[in-house]
């Protein structure tokens, strides 16, 4: 019997699975989830070494994160961090391997499938004696997989501290784990693309407090009268913004001009030359009332604005 199938030995490593996976779990980046599944594979499943190789946006798999429980003098797989392999290479790798379910083994004298651009390392254990021992050159993958069926990446395990190849527990095991990283993983994605469009979002809201703080001092401040006109809704019409030139061109206060509506300043015989320009748009020549009772000869010139809500319409007058 193995020695991985004693029941001590199978108790005391699901409790070292359940602490792992909750690790994957508790991971705040996906950094910090992808360090988490290689360290889970060594401490919870008898490993010596493990590797992440993460799918890119090209397609192509990088090595994201590695762990080995000692440095090796051969170079175990921290020299792999950051090399790439091709999308087809390691999809080539996985149909040559046996299937042990979900998981694919290649054996060491298959070696001849590992394509020169996939980032591989040799083990430096003892050489096998008998027909089940792990070989240095044996190659042990953990596919994992979005819910839609999309490869996340391929966990790398080596170097089984039984020094034997994973018997049908560890492969369960094993499977289990990859699965639950695969979640992991995703979520992780899920959580970083959440941030980057928040951090974008943040910043399109900042430049449009910025777009609308130098909308507000060229309004308050221009030289020449300015105000803005509802255009739709009950209130279609009603000024809703008034700069203080054209309270001083009429002669009003800003709180009277905002209960009327601009047609009500103009002059009874100049209504037909504002309904043609604000259909049309350009500018007129036209009389608006003071509050003495005059008419002051001015400049108008219409236009349509819009703001996060609606479109209003601004309208430039000139004496």
């Amino acid at each position: 019997m193995e020695a991985e199938s004693e029941p001590y030995v199978r108790l005391a490593t699901l409790r070292t699975l359940h602490r792992v996976v909750a690790d994957l779990n508790a991971a705040r980046s996906l950094a910090g989830t992808l360090q988490a599944v290689v360290e889970g594979a060594v401490h919870g499943l008898g490993f010596d070494a493990a590797a992440v190789s993460l799918v890119r946006p090209d397609g192509d798999l990088v090595v994201a994160a590695v762990w080995e429980i000692e440095e090796s003098a051969f170079g175990g797989p921290a020299v792999l961090l950051g090399q790439v392999g091709s999308r087809e290479s390691w999809e080539r790798m996985l149909q040559v391997a046996d299937h042990w379910g979900t998981l694919r083994f290649l054996p060491h004298d298959r070696g001849w499938a590992i394509a020169t651009d996939v980032p591989t390392w040799t083990g430096d254990g003892p050489m096998p004696v008998y027909g089940n021992d792990w070989h240095p050159s044996d190659v042990l993958l953990a596919p994992m997989y979005s819910a839609g069926g999309d490869l996340l990446g391929i966990l790398s395990v080596d170097r089984p501290r039984s020094g034997k190849r994973p018997g049908a527990w560890t492969r369960e095991a094993l499977e289990m784990f990859s699965l639950q990283a695969s979640i992991a993983i995703g979520n992780a994605r899920l959580r970083a693309e959440m941030q980057r469009a928040l951090a974008r979002l943040e910043k399109e809201q900042q430049a449009l407090r910025a777009s609308e703080e130098s909308f507000r001092q060229a309004f308050e401040y221009a030289p020449s009268g300015m105000a803005i006109t509802e255009l739709h809704g009950e209130a279609t019409g009603q000024l809703s913004r008034v700069n203080d030139a054209l309270c001083r061109l009429l002669g009003r206060p800003r709180a009277a001009l905002r209960q009327q509506r601009f047609v009500d300043l103009v002059h009874p015989d100049d209504l037909d030359l504002l309904r043609r320009t604000s259909a049309e748009g350009g500018r007129a020549e036209l009389r608006l009332s003071r509050r003495d009772g005059s008419y002051q000869w001015v400049c108008l010139r219409n236009s349509v604005v819009t703001d996060a809500a609606l479109a209003r319409g601004t309208d430039g007058i000139k004496a």
